[in-house]
């Protein structure tokens, strides 16, 4: 035990090397565009060495930089760059170690089906081109899918893991509040500042935040010591914060959605009842008075601009799939053919998910991917029944379940199905329910002297 104990030691102190080093790597490439590639090749090679010494460690900085935008912030291309270094590492290793192994869960098989569906559309689009960077975001999140599901199998892996998404979640949310209360306070004139954190985006960051906020709620069952629940509590407050200054409309009703869901799981809780409604109280108060003005003029029934607009890119998408009903009109053609098929004058998304991929991908699609979020909800809910009650992984999925039915709400308003969360989401079902069975098997074997 004192062997172990130690070997986890010096594991945790290498993971805090590796972010210390990441994270300055990161800030330096800033200034130092022109040594940019020999510092990707370098990090590159720390990445190769660390998966051989501590996979987790690698998988753990790879979800905070994505979880929290920080590649995109700071030095775009290089969480590409580190991820395929960490897969090509990881591929060889588990070549050479026969450690290459396939979950067994449905979940492989739905996103198998779903990219299927994503090729076949793009087989039949009369404009194949439009789908290719779609196809390369695709890439890179099934190489963070297979780096997740084979390096976190047991449950002090998904503890690390989330606390690392956790962390860049609130980076990213920190960032949204310093730059809204500096824009509050030198712009007090005519347009209306909202915060996009490092995600870059106001509906982002707000998504992230909302998708955060069950993980570290649920983190408080995870963690021991008052210190760490306390940063927990902070951590809570900044997403709330953070959200609420993205003046997103999908952001707050996600956050109530996300409040609604855990007082009802948790409704035999008296401290769960107390804080709902503390926050239910002080929610109005805590509103930027920007966000009514926004909500005022964009209500579906004022005719706004805004309004008229995604109505009119989501009507273009239902005559896509009117004519195009089984394969759609071809990956990533929607962006081009909204004006073709639309009553707008510029292009536009759907900002909506499900009409997205039913009109670019038609049934076929839509199916799958309906398939892929099924199998992933079940997973969760697997883990958790799995799990023992007030375990680690038990609270996890538990939080992750809500984490994703607050992503699957936000994607009613907005087209993310190539958003780091839908794809993590994936992963995160498959490993927790591998962490559950792990200490499921580990209860049943007999104990030997």
């Amino acid at each position: 035990m004192r062997v172990e104990a130690l070997r986890n030691i010096q594991a945790e102190r290498k993971l805090s090397v590796l972010v210390l080093v990441t994270t300055s790597l990161l800030l330096a490439c800033v200034k130092l565009r022109p040594l940019l590639i020999v510092v990707l090749a370098l990090a590159g090679a720390a990445f190769v060495a660390l998966l051989v010494l501590h996979p987790v460690a690698v998988v753990c900085v790879l979800a905070f930089l994505a979880y929290g935008h920080v590649s995109a912030a700071f030095v775009p291309g290089i969480f590409s760059a580190l991820l395929l270094a960490a897969f090509v590492a990881w591929v060889i290793r588990a070549l050479l170690t026969s450690e290459l192994t396939i979950s067994g869960t449905r979940v492989d098989l739905a996103l198998l089906l779903y990219v299927c569906a994503l090729l076949l559309s793009m087989l039949f689009s009369p404009t194949p081109e439009a789908g290719g960077p779609h196809l390369l975001l695709v890439a890179k999140w099934l190489m963070f899918y297979a780096l997740l599901v084979n390096i976190v199998r047991n449950e002090r892996a998904a503890v690390k893991v989330s606390m690392f998404v956790l962390t860049g979640a609130v980076l990213s949310g920190v960032v949204g509040l310093w730059a809204f209360s500096q824009e509050r306070l030198l712009v007090r004139l005519g347009s209306v500042f909202r915060a996009s954190g490092l995600a870059g985006n106001p509906n982002e960051l707000a998504i992230v935040m909302i998708t955060a906020m069950p993980i570290s709620a649920y983190m408080m069952g995870v963690v021991r010591g008052k210190l760490i629940k306390a940063c927990l509590v902070a951590a809570i407050l900044i997403l709330i914060g953070a959200n609420l200054v993205t003046l997103a409309r999908t952001g707050l009703l996600g956050m109530l959605l996300v409040f609604l869901l855990i007082a009802v799981r948790e409704r035999r809780h008296r401290w769960v009842k107390v804080g709902i409604a503390l926050f239910a109280v002080l929610l109005p108060l805590l509103i930027p008075p920007e966000f009514w003005l926004r909500l005022a003029g964009g209500s579906l029934f004022t005719g706004d601009y805004s309004s008229l607009v995604r109505s009119g890119a989501m009507k273009a998408g239902l005559r896509m799939f009117a004519e195009n009903p089984i394969t759609g009109v071809g990956l990533g053609a929607y962006l081009e053919k909204s004006t073709q098929y639309g009553d707008i004058i510029f292009p536009l998304v759907a900002h909506n998910m499900f009409l997205h991929v039913l009109a670019e991908n038609g049934m076929v699609g839509l199916a799958a991917m309906l398939f892929l979020i099924g199998s992933s909800l079940r997973n969760m809910r697997l883990a958790e029944r799995t799990a023992a009650k007030g375990s680690p992984v038990f609270y996890l999925a538990r939080g992750y379940q809500i984490s994703y039915l607050a992503f699957l709400f936000s994607g009613l308003f907005t087209s993310i199905q190539f958003n780091q969360t839908f794809w993590f989401m994936a992963a995160a079902s498959v490993f927790l329910l591998q962490a559950a069975r792990k200490n499921l098997a580990g209860q049943a074997s007999p104990r030997t002297g």
